[in-house]
């Protein structure tokens, strides 16, 4: 059935549609805009039967094509595609537009997409002549927007020499995404980062905390990232609530129109939107929830400070940024939050090595007593530190042979974990610990701090080669726990400094590393 009195009408040979879609899977919400008698959809509908489902949309203008359309079932939603109108979302619109008028077609198809919330992706045949010969307005604003997209564009020379209707037109086959990608940057684009008052309130209220937390020539780059970093923060609230408030908006009014329509019988309306669908007042809480914590860790940036701590260490900080999410982010709270972490920095340094100290130690009621040797404190006789050798227990069972490796990053987890709080705990005294380890073996690593040993029935043995390094690490433990003078009293007691010497020897000076503008 050719209808040769219609000049545009020129069906879709299957294997030109094959070449135009590629291996791209067409699913969901499709337009077909130039249906024809119907061929693209039928290919569609065989072509992607199985693993797909689709609800294909077809426009016709010729009424005996439409007749046809219609009478095998086929959706037809609207006559005239440059006059089509709608509130539907396509996943793809995929069209072989009348030869003599495909620029207008296709420019019609990227409005359609451009003005969806969704992302839409276009498949067309046009004339060659339409993409080569750019000499109207319309053309050159088609290869604009087709260079704007990216868009694929194939040339084909004989695509209609064997087709139901023949012509030796040569087709140029194109293939668009209109993405969504960039709605956010247009929101985020829009904000006004730095009005003269957000930034004098920034200095008054948080330059006070920061001169204490970054260097001096930082500080004025840290305090507009805390203002953007505020700013996003509220900005991206007020979207969530929006959009709460749009959501809930919407589901009042189906309701209600529901109810208008039901006129005693049921009604479809009342189930336009599922009801394990909605956005609900706890999802929006979690959101905020999210948020708050999200830039509470931005803004009191911890990351670096948590890279030095051991895990029992990050596991405390974590639990008091978790704690501190709870509190609205805006300028008061965050000047207070970050002269709290300020005070509190040295405090979790030196629980950071207390940790390891206690791990190490906790063993020595056990048969790895050999951890630690006693010493009687200065007001105490339960002192101990740990000794040059250590045994630690990783696995009740015996380490497999893939725990074996000599490459450091690829040995058993848990050695590596242990190692690494160890090494971690001594970088807090000197930052120059290196936490590279060559390998002496599969079982064996070293580095100028510590040698250890992995042994088959799952423990492993630790040799401290910087006895001096060892030392510090017991006098800032034993310091921790009361077992040693204060500094206080070495200064006034002879008696006390030459406990000292006598039991740590000559550490020189015990600092742990500073954090923040001193370093």
């Amino acid at each position: 059935m050719i209808y040769t009195d219609n000049k545009d009408f020129y069906p879709t040979p299957n294997d030109l549609f094959d070449r135009l879609v590629g291996r791209n899977r067409i699913s969901g919400r499709i337009l077909e805009p130039s249906a024809g008698k119907g061929d693209m959809i039928r290919h569609i509908r065989e072509k992607f039967r199985h693993g797909s489902t689709f609800k294909i949309d077809a426009i016709e203008n010729d009424h005996r094509l439409v007749s046809a359309l219609v009478g095998e079932g086929i959706s037809v939603v609207w006559d005239d595609f440059l006059t089509y109108e709608t509130y539907k979302e396509y996943d793809f619109i995929i069209m072989n537009p009348p030869f003599s008028n495909g620029v207008d077609h296709v420019l019609k198809a990227l409005e359609i997409a451009e003005n969806q919330l969704t992302h839409c992706e276009i498949f067309a045949i046009l004339n060659k002549e339409t993409i080569d010969n750019a000499f109207s307005t319309k053309r050159q604003e088609l290869l604009r927007k087709l260079s704007e997209y990216g868009a694929e564009v194939r040339y084909e020379s004989g695509a209609f020499s064997q087709a139901e209707r023949k012509t030796d037109v040569e087709v140029a086959l194109v293939h668009v995404k209109v993405e969504k990608v960039n709605a956010g940057k247009s929101i985020y684009d829009s904000i006004a980062f730095f009005s003269a008052s957000r930034r004098k309130e920034v200095v008054e209220e948080v330059g006070a905390a920061l001169s204490t937390y970054v260097k001096p020539f930082e500080l004025q780059a840290k305090m507009n990232d805390i203002q953007r970093l505020v700013i996003e923060y509220e900005t991206a609230c007020q979207l969530a609530k929006d959009t709460y408030r749009a959501i809930r908006a919407k589901a009042s009014f189906f309701g209600y129109i529901a109810q208008v329509n039901k006129g005693g019988r049921s009604s479809r309306l009342s189930m336009v939107t599922p009801y394990n669908k909605e956005f609900t007042g706890n999802d929006l809480r979690e959101e905020l929830d999210r948020l708050r914590s999200g830039y509470w860790e931005l803004i009191l940036e911890t990351d670096e400070f948590r890279k030095m701590l051991t895990n029992e260490a990050v596991q405390k900080l974590n639990r008091q940024i978790e704690a501190a999410s709870d509190m609205e982010i805006n300028l008061v709270n965050i000047r207070m939050l970050l002269m709290a972490l300020v005070a509190n920095q040295r405090e979790i340094l030196t629980d950071s090595i207390v940790s390891i100290f206690q791990k190490i130690t906790d063993r020595h009621m056990t048969s790895y007593s050999s951890n630690v040797h006693y010493y009687n404190g200065w007001k105490t006789n339960s002192s101990y530190k740990i000794n040059k050798k250590i045994v630690i227990p990783i696995k009740y069972s015996p380490f497999e042979s893939w725990d074996f490796k000599e490459d450091y990053s690829r040995i058993n987890t848990g050695v590596r974990m242990w190692v690494d709080d160890i090494v971690k705990a001594f970088q807090l005294i000197d930052p120059n610990v290196s936490g590279e380890f060559t390998a002496l073996s599969s079982q064996e690593f070293e580095n100028e701090c510590l040698r250890f040993k992995m042994f088959a029935k799952g423990t492993i043995h630790v040799w401290f080669k910087d006895e001096r390094l060892l030392a510090k690490l017991n006098y800032i433990c034993g310091s921790h726990f009361g077992w040693i003078p204060s500094e206080g009293e070495q200064r006034e007691n002879p008696e006390a400094r030459e406990w000292v010497a006598r039991e740590f020897g000559d550490m020189g000076d015990v600092e742990l590393i500073q954090v923040g503008a001193a370093a």
